[in-house]
């Protein structure tokens, strides 16, 4: 089962400082047990300990790389490794406490039993995100220190295994109300991230259409004029409003006007370019902004607009409706220097346009 994705960057960003940790710790088990384990063997045993180390570095860059692909069987796998160089972790560990059994004089091996339950403890703030690996690695750690206590059988000894089984399952109740919190914690920031992009989405869209809102589209027209008027580059403006919306409200109800603003929109998306801006400013009302577009070139897309409208048939329920609409356009120059000054030249060459026939475009 795949892990959440910020709970396996948790472990992304613990694993460098994990992994120093266990080298630190590495080298202190090297200056401590150097006077009782051969020279070569410690070499050996500390070389494992930074390749181990190495492969994990490699491991959560493997893991960063994965999810910035979405790749989801690629991180899957990276999964299982990381559980088998936990695996591979715990052996180490397991052979550096016979090292000490073999090697060392008591009471040494209490002193590197105290040093595996600080390792495990240490791992349950940058393993227990991945639960089910941390488990692994805490039980491939405690058995095998239960087993060498047993070996020596002194009073000591069977004292301490019994604090261990004390011991366990606190810690295992600990990393179980890590992983929960932090998974409660990312679910409820998941949560509060939706509410933002829905609220921003809210300011920016009009819901019933699926386009730009009027405000959204002040703003971002203010902002393309400007860069349009530093470059020289030719602005327009059209504005559409649908003739005799009213009678379609009367006559069908609004959820049929409803419908037909919909299904405008969507035939009017069609012979739209990606640079332009469309939305909605208030009832049957929109208006396009369209970038690099002179008042000519305005004018051959708000006929092919307005023949559009005027052949499409619109169903609803079974029932025809037929629309046409009236377009007028404005154009930036030394006049028209803002988009509230375009929007208003727009608006009353609209209005010319309703006033002299409707079903035409005016500029």
């Amino acid at each position: 089962m795949l892990s959440h994705p910020k709970l396996i960057d948790v472990v992304i960003q613990q694993t460098p400082r994990a992994m120093l940790a266990m080298l630190i710790v590495s080298s202190v088990y090297f200056w401590v047990f150097i006077w009782f384990i051969p020279f070569t063997i410690l070499v050996i045993w500390f070389g494992f300990q930074v390749l181990l180390a190495t492969y994990r570095l490699h491991n959560v860059k493997m893991f960063e790389e994965y999810l910035i692909q979405n790749n989801q069987v690629e991180i899957q796998k990276q999964e299982r490794f990381f559980l088998i160089s936990n695996l591979f972790q715990a052996f180490m560990w397991t052979m550096s406490s016979i090292l000490v059994a073999i090697y060392a004089p008591q009471p040494y091996e209490l002193v590197s039993f105290v040093m595996i339950i600080g390792i495990i403890t240490a791992a349950v703030l940058s393993m227990s995100t991945l639960y089910n690996a941390y488990l692994v690695f805490f039980f491939a750690m405690i058995t095998p220190q239960i087993l060498i206590l047993l070996y020596y059988g002194e009073h000591q000894h069977i004292g301490l295994v019994v604090f261990t089984l004390i011991f366990i399952p606190a810690t295992i109740l600990l990393s179980k109300a890590l992983y929960n919190s932090r998974l409660l914690n990312i679910e409820d920031n998941c949560k509060l991230e939706e509410s933002v992009k829905e609220l921003h989405k809210l300011s920016m869209i009009d819901n019933l259409t699926n386009i730009y809102n009027r405000r959204y589209f002040f703003k971002m027209s203010q902002d393309l004029i400007s860069i349009a008027a530093r470059e020289e580059q030719k602005v327009s403006l059209l504005m559409l409003d649908i003739d005799y919306f009213k009678n379609i409200n009367d006559t069908y109800g609004h959820q049929a006007g409803d419908f037909i603003l919909i299904n405008l929109v969507k035939e009017i998306e069609k012979v739209m370019r990606k640079s332009d801006i469309f939305a909605r400013i208030g009832g049957e009302e929109f208006s396009i902004l369209l970038h690099n577009t002179s008042i000519e070139g305005a004018m051959v897309i708000a006929e092919k607009i307005r023949e559009l409208i005027e052949k499409k048939i619109f169903i609803y329920n079974t029932t025809e409706i037929n629309l046409t609409i009236c377009i007028g356009i404005a154009e930036l120059n030394e006049k028209n220097t803002s988009i509230e000054a375009l929007y208003t030249h727009a608006d009353k060459q609209l209005y010319f346009a309703k006033g002299h026939g409707r079903n035409r475009v005016a500029a």
